[in-house]
Parts: structure tokens; C-alpha cells; sequence
């Protein structure tokens, strides 16, 4: 079977021979397409936000917020649905170039990168969303920590849904990672990578039990590791592209989260989480990984012996950037 390469080539590293290809003026017309995606993805995403609140209002999917208001949960399920309308609106373009009825705006060429990045992501994206959703449909939220869910498989004899999406996530993670190496990623930084995206998957659900702390959190990284890389290592726009969807999504979502409208969900921190970590790991050097590796393990530490909302109360920046927008 031929092997698939995911966007990480398309990096100052060097790993993918096809958005490398994507220079000059075929760059400018990619960066052209992906920003009428974002036109159309931002259209669709705003009809969809009260569709889907009410469905899931409709089909018994509420719960209560820390405040005890009863409010959608699930919400993060826009994000899902915008990664499939953007395949669909790939699918559409190639239909149309190769009919010859797009011109010289985008190539087969280019077209064909774009697809295998996006069909690489969109794969990995709807198997750690569907074990999110399975989380929230059948997940015990009294169930917590890793001490909490081996406490849970020693008296019960069976896995929490927890732990089930703990050990998903692993072997995805684990899939994703060795499919986009290449022979001279050593072991040892593909462990680096595998952990980081393992959990930074877990980091931003471990967030989301405020309005807005997942998505501040998420924006906020998400524009801060674009900027490096655009502007420091040479990032190809084309690896932005299957992202594209998240991005626009959780733009949609903050003000309905930020007010308390509505909640993502595990389904939907996870694949904020999980999208944040693969953003990384194309962009950021090894060095930048361990760091943020060893943030992150501590932010699971902290919510294991304490909780991370008590530790941000306790400082004052954290609970005014914390507090910002929140009603």
C-alpha cells in the first residue's frame, strides 16, 4: 500500500514533496482558495450554530454548567461538520478543474496536495472526535484523573469510557505520528511528538470547565504558533489547510461559549486538543515540543493533586485573561 504523507513535509524540515512544489505564484492561489474556504466555511458555520443547538436541545443532549444552568453540551460538533463541508468544497474544485471549468485558478497539482493533507487529517480528526461524543453520550463525569479511572477498573472490572478514549487517542496519536516521519526523525523525537499530542488531546478538555478557557486557550496558542511559523520558518501555507475548519469553527463557538450558551463537550475540546498538538508538532522545532511537553504534564499533575481553576484564581493575571469576556 502506498504510503500517505501528512502536511508536516511542508515545513522548514522538509518532509513533503508535494507542498514543497507549491511555490511562487501556485502559494498565491493556494492562499487565495483557502481564503474563500474561510468565506465559506464562516457562512455555513454561523447557519449552522442555532441548528445545532436546537437539535441537541431537541434530543436531550443539555447539562449543567458550573453555574448549574442547564445548556447544550456537544457543541464542539459544528467543528466536525465544518472539517467535512471543507472536503466536500475540495471534493467539489476537483471535480470542477478536472472538467475544466476553473481555468488556471488552481491546478491538479495543487488540488491533489491539498486533498492528501486533508484526507490524512480529517481521518485522524473524526476518530478522536467520535471517541469525544462517545464520551459525552455514555461517559461517567464522576469519574476522573487517572487515579479516578484505575480506581474505577479495579472495582468494576471493566473501562471507563475514559480510558477507552485515553487509549483511542494513544493509538491514533501513535498512527498520525509515525505515518507523517520520516528515516531521519529520530525515535526518541517521534516520542516527543506522540506524548505532546496525546496530551495536548486531554490539555484543553482539562480546560473546558469554563465558558471560553478551552477556546482563549486554543485561539490564543493556535495565533501565536502560526505567527512563528509564517513569519520565522518558512511555513507553507498549504499546511494550514485541513485546519482551516477548527480554526474557523472555534472563532464561531466563543461568543456562544464565552456567554454560556453552550458547551463543547468533550467531543469538541478534544478535537480543539488534539488539532492545537498537531499544529505543533509540523510547526515547532523539537526544542520548542519539549518545552510545551513539559507545561502541559504539568497542568495534568495539577489537575491531579489540586485543580487548575484554583491555581488560576490564585493569580491575578491568569483570573483577569480568565475572566475576560465572560458574563
Amino acid at each position: 500500500m502506498a504510503r500517505i504523507y501528512a502536511p508536516r513535509q511542508a515545513v522548514r524540515r522538509g518532509r513533503f514533496d508535494a507542498a514543497d512544489s507549491l511555490e511562487g505564484e501556485e502559494a498565491g492561489m493556494v492562499l487565495i482558495g483557502s481564503i474563500l474556504d474561510l468565506i465559506v466555511l464562516g457562512a455555513a458555520g454561523r447557519w449552522m450554530l442555532p441548528h445545532v443547538r436546537r437539535f441537541l436541545e431537541a434530543h436531550g443532549q443539555v447539562g449543567p454548567n458550573y453555574l448549574g444552568h442547564t445548556i447544550p453540551r456537544g457543541m464542539g460538533v459544528v467543528l466536525w461538520l465544518l472539517l467535512w463541508l471543507q472536503e466536500l468544497v475540495l471534493q467539489g474544485a476537483i471535480r470542477m478543474e478536472s472538467s475544466g471549468l476553473t481555468g488556471e485558478f488552481l491546478s491538479l497539482k495543487e488540488l491533489s496536495s491539498l486533498e492528501v493533507n486533508n484526507r490524512v487529517f480529517i481521518f485522524v480528526a473524526t476518530l478522536i472526535f467520535l471517541l469525544g461524543w462517545t464520551d459525552d453520550l455514555i461517559g461517567s463525569k464522576a469519574v476522573k484523573g487517572l487515579k479516578g479511572h484505575f480506581r474505577y477498573w479495579m472495582d468494576s472490572k471493566t473501562l471507563s469510557m475514559g480510558a477507552v478514549k485515553a487509549l483511542g487517542t494513544l493509538s491514533i496519536a501513535a498512527w498520525l505520528v509515525f505515518t507523517i516521519r520520516n528515516d531521519q526523525t529520530p525515535i526518541w523525537q517521534t516520542g516527543v511528538e506522540l506524548i505532546l499530542l496525546i496530551l495536548m488531546t486531554n490539555t484543553l478538555n482539562l480546560l473546558d470547565v469554563r465558558p471560553g478557557r478551552s477556546l482563549k486557550a486554543f485561539l490564543g496558542s493556535s495565533c501565536a504558533v502560526l505567527l512563528l511559523g509564517l513569519y520565522f520558518l518558512d511555513l507553507k501555507t498549504s499546511v494550514l489547510f485541513p485546519m482551516i475548519p477548527v480554526y474557523m469553527g472555534g472563532l464561531l463557538l466563543y461568543s456562544l461559549d464565552i456567554r454560556g450558551f453552550g458547551m463543547l463537550g468533550d467531543a469538541g475540546a478534544n478535537l480543539l486538543g488534539f488539532t492545537l498538538g498537531y499544529e505543533i508538532i509540523l510547526i515547532l522545532p523539537w526544542e520548542a515540543q519539549v518545552v510545551i511537553v513539559a507545561v502541559i504534564g504539568f497542568l495534568h499533575r495539577q489537575a491531579e493533586v489540586s485543580s487548575i481553576t484554583q491555581m488560576i484564581e490564585k493569580n491575578r493575571f491568569l483570573h483577569w485573561i480568565d475572566r475576560l469576556g465572560r458574563t
